[in-house]
């Protein structure tokens, strides 16, 4: 026994023993003693706990080569919950934080700005001659006191009333520090803080941000940061039209998509693939909840990560569609140096280039000059540069904002002629071998049509090659306006045609869209209306979309594929979510017989073929490798000095067709005036060399010749 005492390990192990026995017993008090009284405890923080959102990121944008068009980058936003402490200490924490962010260039919320600035002056919303009324309202909101409003008539006034009477600020405060604190007291006082849900001070913050916050928070009691996300474009202003952009929610579409998840600051596409795929694209957002512990510390609770948005791949190749942006601006330029104040009259100024997969529909390019930057969208309502730039943008005469491929409306002159040749052959009124004489003029109900040549006795291969006037309009005549435009419709033409961004359905031009254009309801279809409407006039108005949908059909034996955008999308991690690459495997076939498309082609190869404008343009390929045909419609103000379009309808390779183009130059004085732009968007299609070496072809196996020696030898 005495050793056992002189043992030092035994001491030890008593020790040891009355620690556990000690821990043991206070375990089962808690657990067992007491555990219903914390059980209740733990149950009402649960009951008061608070779901703050977490941002997720927008999901990207590629183009088909995975080519990063659009992506977020990663920031942080600066939040604030109510503390309890004195108002001077807030106030002297409020300019520290507005001096941090001016110091490192952040995005910080400043309401105050609308209405008063820095240095004293009206606000951007109240400034102007016709402001009055909003300035008074405004005034009415933050001079409670009715004595106070009407002798606040001046921003001096009121920023002293602020200064001194709402918020009580030190007069150690030089005015411009006084601004800066009110700039956060104002927020506060407009729309409250609350101890447990922050609000946002600033919204776009860097790392040097962060990291001093959350360094020196003994000085920022209240203040949290968090992760934040912000759509960024990278260098895709050829694209604009097609990607769209996102912008704040508004109350309208709020109230439409709250019950989506959406809350009322919300960032959302508001036009384009921003816009339609914005279900895919705008991801989950997490979910962290908190609560106020006892010592009214805000605690953690839960976490749930958010979900990033799924990534779009659209069909269009960037480097083709840039090339075709180039095309055009160049091509655009070349026409309006050729003014000759005759029939060009240096008026171009915009149009569109639409290429389509002309076997699958898939759209390679949409190309709309002029384009515009999209990324100025995605500035700060503070950044009254990039505000002035969008109220630029829809105000220029030149509507850069326009989408013209897609909302372009457009008379098409004689690339409507195949529309009428087919109506006129399905319905036995003509066949190919007929001839009809042209003197330069047809006499219609009193009314001489004039002709743009004296053809003499010309024939439906020739007509179509020359475009004649007296022939389409004779056999147009003779077939009625109801055949041609049951034909232009099955062929979509002013119909919309199913893309996925938004577009405008046209008009045919029949006896309803009279009733729609003419005021005088007296007025009748008469035949010379069928005849102006037989060479694409009167109230033909189509998209260059439509035009190169109707042209893949005329090459690919009458199959209407719906033109798209989105190829294929994917989650974050590389898992399909929507595969489009048999969008078309069952698109409808026009019943137009083969006999009748043969006839139309001919007559396209023979345009190419006799045409010196045609020759000149596609001398970089074979005869007989492309089929086309030009348009020029009139806008009725010739007379006046203004130019008429230029439309051109083609496709190629002729026996096989891969692709099909669209070209529209609003005021490009003549059809043939197209031709040429055609042309390089062929070659940059089929040579590829024209482009950067990563971009194109979208198949590195095929060349010029190798497609040439298989057409034209098969």
């Amino acid at each position: 026994m005495k050793k056992l005492l002189k043992n030092r390990c035994f001491y030890v192990g008593v020790f040891l023993f009355i620690v556990m026995a000690v821990i043991v017993g206070r375990l089962y008090q808690l657990q067992i003693i007491e555990g219903d009284t914390y059980r209740d405890k733990a149950q009402n923080v649960i009951d008061d706990t608070t779901k703050i959102s977490i941002d997720a990121p927008r999901g990207n944008i590629y183009d088909r080569n995975g080519l990063l068009l659009a992506t977020t980058r990663q920031s942080y936003k600066v939040q604030m919950v109510n503390v309890d402490n004195p108002q001077e200490e807030r106030n002297q924490m409020y300019l520290e934080l507005i001096n941090l962010f001016i110091k490192n260039g952040d995005t910080y919320t400043n309401t105050l700005s609308k209405y008063i600035s820095y240095p004293i002056d009206w606000g951007t919303s109240l400034s102007g001659e016709d402001a009055g009324a909003d300035r008074k309202s405004w005034v009415n909101k933050i001079a409670i006191r009715k004595s106070d409003r009407d002798r606040l008539n001046t921003p001096e006034e009121i920023f002293a009333y602020l200064r001194n009477e709402r918020f009580k600020l030190d007069e150690k405060y030089s005015d411009e520090e006084a601004y800066r604190i009110m700039i956060i007291r104002y927020e506060t006082f407009m729309y409250g803080l609350s101890y447990i849900n922050p609000s946002v001070i600033a919204s776009d913050c860097c790392d040097e941000t962060v990291q001093e916050i959350e360094a020196r928070y003994l000085d920022f009691p209240g203040i949290s940061t968090e992760e934040t996300y912000f759509r960024e474009y990278i260098d895709a202003e050829e694209a604009s039209h097609i990607l769209g952009y996102v912008r704040a929610i508004s109350e309208e579409e709020y109230a439409l998509m709250k019950d989506q998840g959406y809350s009322n600051d919300s960032i959302i596409g508001k036009i384009g693939i921003e816009q339609v795929a914005e279900g895919y694209l705008r991801g989950v957002d997490g979910i962290k909840e908190v609560y106020l512990d006892s010592d009214g510390v805000l605690r953690e609770y839960s976490y749930t990560a958010p979900i990033p948005g799924n990534d779009v791949y659209l069909t269009i190749d960037y480097g083709f569609q840039q090339k075709c942006v180039k095309i055009l601006e160049e091509g655009i330029a070349n026409i309006k140096a050729q003014k000759d104040d005759i029939k060009n009259f240096g008026d171009a100024e915009a149009g569109s280039v639409v290429v389509l997969n002309a076997k699958t529909g898939a759209t390679l390019a949409m190309a709309n000059y002029p384009n515009y930057d999209n990324s100025i969208f995605l500035a700060p309502s503070s950044d009254k540069e990039a505000q002035q730039a969008i109220a630029d943008l829809f105000t220029d005469k030149t509507s850069p904002s326009l989408n013209r491929a897609a909302q372009g409306l457009y008379p098409v002159g004689s690339t409507f002629k195949p529309i009428t040749a087919i109506a006129a052959l399905e319905s036995g009124k003509t066949n190919t071998s007929r001839q009809i004489k042209c003197n330069g003029y047809l006499l219609i109900n009193n009314h001489s049509h004039a002709c743009m040549g004296y053809h003499s006795n010309i024939s439906l291969k020739t007509a179509i090659a020359k475009s004649c006037n007296v022939y389409f309009q004779q056999i147009g005549v003779e077939t009625g306006v109801d055949s041609i435009d049951f034909w232009a419709k099955s062929f979509g033409l002013g119909e919309k045609t199913g893309i996925e961004i938004n577009e405008y359905a046209g008009y045919r031009s029949n006896r309803e869209t009279m009733k729609i254009k003419e005021t005088d309801i007296y007025h009748k279809w008469t035949e010379s209306d069928t005849a102006q409407t037989s060479i694409g006039q009167l109230y033909t108005l189509f998209t260059p979309l439509q035009l190169a949908r109707y042209a893949a059909a005329l090459g690919n034996g009458g199959i209407l594929n719906t033109p798209y955008l989105i190829g294929n999308i994917k989650t974050a991690s590389g898992s399909v979510v929507l595969d489009n690459s048999d969008k078309n495997k069952n698109a409808p076939r026009v019943d137009v017989s083969e006999y009748v498309l043969d006839a139309v082609k001919e007559g396209m190869i023979e345009m190419v073929k006799s045409s010196v404008a045609a020759q000149k343009a596609f001398t970089a390929f074979p005869q007989g490798f492309i089929a086309a045909k030009t348009g020029t419609p009139e806008t009725g103000l010739e007379a006046f000095g203004q130019s008429s379009h230029s439309v051109l309808i083609c496709y190629a390779p002729v026996e096989d067709p891969e692709i099909a183009v669209a070209v529209v130059i609003e005021h490009g004085a003549m059809g043939s005036n197209s031709l040429a732009i055609a042309s390089k968007v062929f070659e940059a299609y089929f040579y590829g060399s024209t482009l950067d070496d990563n971009s194109f072809p979208i198949n590195t196996a095929r060349t010029i010749e190798n497609v040439v020696v298989r057409k034209l030898s098969a």
